[in-house]
């Protein structure tokens, strides 16, 4: 198979969809198999041409000839609007997509008729996610020192330090959402220092958690009561709601975020899903933040860019037993893997997610018809 790594054009996106360690597995998987890798990928992260060289990809100068010449192209986030003329009915196309929240990208897939194979909606064998995971921890513990950064007086927040100090009060933080995104950011919180309030609907998958059981953090429903409580006189705040293949809902209105500190920051993971957060709206690494109900807001998309060496390590590894499957048996048999039927996400003019297809009006193909 001929497969491709192009650059990914999001702004500050600097992942890669391949480290060279797992090139080279992929390579020894099938010494025929030919991997591009457009020219320096890696470098802004430490990996050089030589590196993937040696693992046994050729160098190729443009994303153009990459994406024209691939039937397997393998990227970290979706295609944006300038790479939609690349996609074709003969080309498998793995990345994450975020596709509940873009009909452009959904009407593309559709058009081009592409193949497209989406590592956040693998559940996996444990049915954890693995691909999303990974990202989701990043994710969270960048949120948490991200927001403890952009509460300093010079950045626009009101001047709070975190963990406080002997006399001073630490920051309080409200997190909504305790998956994977928000304990990893309630992790990071707490050995800061700071004073953390999750909100959650699922009491269930939090009460063993250590944080729970040793009462590091506070923990309540997420009703209109316990919303209250955790955001009154809050600091920061946290979104990190997911429903997989689905537009986030706004869970946390407006009025709500009237009852936190003025100067505090309300950082919305999930902005890429829409945003859990009323006042949320996208920003990109070169314009971050913005001002609404006296707080300051961080809305960008694709945080795990800017930590991409350990992004793209972990990304890479979880990813490649489902890249080696579709580049070895073809991505039929990927989907036969324990969790992984969920991960095709088009097909053919037709999107496979019955969320997105029925949100933007689009043909759907049931994928259980596929295999």
């Amino acid at each position: 198979m001929i497969i491709g790594i192009p650059k990914e054009i999001m702004n500050h996106e600097y992942r890669v969809g391949l480290i060279p360690s797992d090139v080279k597995t992929l390579k020894q998987s099938n010494s025929k198999h030919v991997i591009y890798v457009e020219d320096k990928l890696g470098e802004p992260i430490g990996y050089s041409n030589n590196d993937y060289e040696e693992a046994g990809a050729k160098i190729v100068k443009n994303a153009k000839d990459i994406w024209e010449q691939s039937e397997f192209i393998i990227k970290c986030k979706e295609p944006l609007e300038s790479e939609f003329k690349y996609l074709r009915n003969d080309m498998i196309l793995y990345s994450f997509l975020d596709l509940a929240y873009s009909r452009e990208l959904a009407q593309a897939l559709v058009d081009s008729k592409v193949t497209s194979i989406c590592g956040e909606t693998i559940a996996g064998p444990k049915g954890n996610y693995p691909v999303l995971s990974v990202m989701s921890e990043v994710t969270g513990k960048f949120a948490a020192q991200h927001l403890a950064t952009l509460l300093a007086t010079n950045y626009g927040g009101r001047g709070v330090l975190i963990g406080g100090c002997a006399g001073v009060q630490p920051a309080k933080v409200a997190i909504v959402g305790g998956g994977a995104v928000g304990l990893s950011a309630a992790n990071v919180l707490v050995g800061m220092g700071a004073d953390v309030w999750i909100v959650d609907i699922d009491m269930t998958k939090l009460v063993n958690h250590p944080l729970v059981i040793n009462n590091r953090v506070k923990v309540l429903y997420a009703n209109e009561n316990g919303i209250k409580s955790a955001l009154d006189c809050a600091d920061g705040l946290i979104g990190a709601v997911l429903v997989t293949a689905t537009s986030t809902p706004k869970v946390i209105k407006r009025e709500h975020l009237k009852l936190m500190n003025k100067g505090g920051v309300v950082l919305d993971v999930s902005v890429d899903l829409g945003g859990c957060i009323e006042t949320s709206r996208q920003t990109t690494h070169d314009n971050p933040t913005y001002i609404e109900e006296g707080l300051l807001h961080y809305g960008v998309p694709n945080i795990p860019g800017v930590i991409a060496r350990t992004s793209s390590i972990t990304y890479s590894y979880e990813s490649l037993p489902y890249v080696l499957s579709i580049a070895n048996n073809g991505w039929r048999e990927m989907l036969k893997m324990p969790g992984a039927i969920g991960g095709l996400n088009a097909y053919d003019g037709k999107i496979a997610l019955k969320s997105v297809a029925d949100s933007f009006k689009l043909p759907y193909i049931d994928t259980n018809s596929l295999i």
